[in-house]
């Protein structure tokens, strides 16, 4: 069963790996949300506790808790391990519901070598988040996602503006066979 599960989410992620230009672009076709006062420099890059306290969230099998760390705007692209993709934060609030009732707990580690690239008042996070999960029927899974964000400064605060979160198809190399006689 762990096999199954983790092909389909392997699966479902391929696609979503070869759309790394959208990650690249998803700055520019972006709508600020409307500010009364002009948008003033980020102060300091995000943080990994910052990209924590956003899994700590998500641990919670509530993307309301999730919320505060996302910017709300309906063009914005999120690729998430199923489906190939939501756009706009209420799409991918309601269809990740539906991702989240297979899990009974869900267990979230930021790794430390977490890369953070900061640019004025967007930020490129890429790192690797390690799972426990525990799905419905008492299974248990632990497994290690590929988590790439593009935070903006907005109003004051780090919002996320585009995410992808994917799995590898495999853990390596398929092994080779041994030689054989002579």
């Amino acid at each position: 069963m762990k096999k199954v599960r983790s092909s389909l989410l392997a699966g479902l992620s391929l696609a979503a790996a070869l759309s790394i230009p959208a990650l690249c672009a998803a700055p520019m076709g972006c709508k600020k949300a409307p500010t009364s006062q002009p948008e003033q420099s980020a102060p300091e890059k995000p943080t990994t506790e910052l990209m924590q306290r956003t899994w700590d969230a998500w641990s919670t099998l509530d993307p309301q808790k999730a919320a505060p760390f996302y910017a709300k705007d309906e063009g914005l692209v999120f690729f998430d391990f199923a489906p190939l993709q939501y756009r706009g934060w209420n799409a991918y609030e309601n269809g990740v519901k539906k991702l989240l009732a297979q899990f009974s707990t869900m267990k979230a580690k930021v790794r430390d070598d977490t890369r953070i690239e900061a640019h004025g008042n967007h930020a490129l996070v890429a790192g690797i988040v390690h799972f426990d999960v525990t799905f419905q029927d008492g299974m248990t899974e632990s497994f290690d996602a590929r988590w790439s964000v593009v935070w903006e400064w907005r109003e004051g605060q780090w919002l996320i503006i585009h995410e992808h979160l994917s799995v590898p198809i495999h853990d390596g190399p398929p092994e080779a066979e041994p030689p054989q006689g002579g």
